[in-house]
């Protein structure tokens, strides 16, 4: 969503999936995609000039029915209260205190952060997008087409196929199952339905909203 403007260095790669032991596969092949450009990674982000963050965020399944409706912001642990009252936790992203710590760190020593997220469902970004210098949207598109663009081998292009939520508010469900706005109605509509002052769509510190088609077009 956001172009690199900084030159990759020294980078340190990681993955992070609701499952640590699929984030532990992703991690080697990501790895795999840097060493096979011959990028110079390193092993410990303490070292790097640049650490690139894919986070893969899971919410239910086809097979398996949630406690609840469908979690859509980056959480772990995440006290919830499900429809008849009961309270539960959920998780869509495992080690996320790990992301935020190597954010953190990058950030005291001058380093940056790239995030690439998989867009599977229209995520609530807001404690991510905020920690990273770069924001990627990846569609189960491969590690090292990514990091191809990233180091300027090709230009970076696309757009938005929905419209992301500001906010668990906006999409909030009333203990009569009603949502605050008409379901039917497309995110980047949805404006229109919304109590007075408020807004549908993510909207970052420079002002874009992350509606339907935002992106980059070169």
């Amino acid at each position: 969503m956001a172009r690199c403007r900084f030159k990759i260095k020294k980078i340190y790669i990681e993955s992070f999936h609701k499952d640590p032991k699929k984030a532990d596969t992703y991690t080697q092949r990501a790895v795999k995609a840097a060493q096979s450009l011959s990028l110079d990674l390193v092993y410990d982000y303490k070292e790097a000039d640049v650490a690139v963050l894919f986070l893969r965020p899971e919410s239910g399944d086809y097979f398996n029915a949630t406690p609840g409706l469908l979690e859509l912001e980056i959480c772990e642990n995440k006290t919830n209260i499900a429809m008849n009252g009961d309270s539960y936790t959920e998780t869509t992203v495992s080690n996320l205190n790990r992301y935020f710590e190597i954010a953190d760190y990058m950030h005291a020593n001058n380093g940056k952060v790239v995030t690439s997220i998989n867009i599977t469902l229209p995520w609530i970004l807001g404690n991510v997008e905020n920690v990273s210098d770069v924001l990627i949207a990846g569609y189960d598109t491969l590690e090292k087409a990514q990091l191809e663009v990233m180091i300027g081998a090709h230009k970076p292009h696309g757009k938005l196929p929905i419209t992301l939520p500001k906010n668990s508010q906006v999409i909030a469900v009333d203990e009569f199952g009603k949502c605050v706005t008409c379901n039917d109605v497309p995110g980047y509509d949805k404006d229109k339905y919304l109590r007075e002052g408020m807004t549908y769509a993510y909207e970052d510190a420079a002002g874009n909203e992350y509606k339907l088609n935002f992106g980059l077009t070169d």
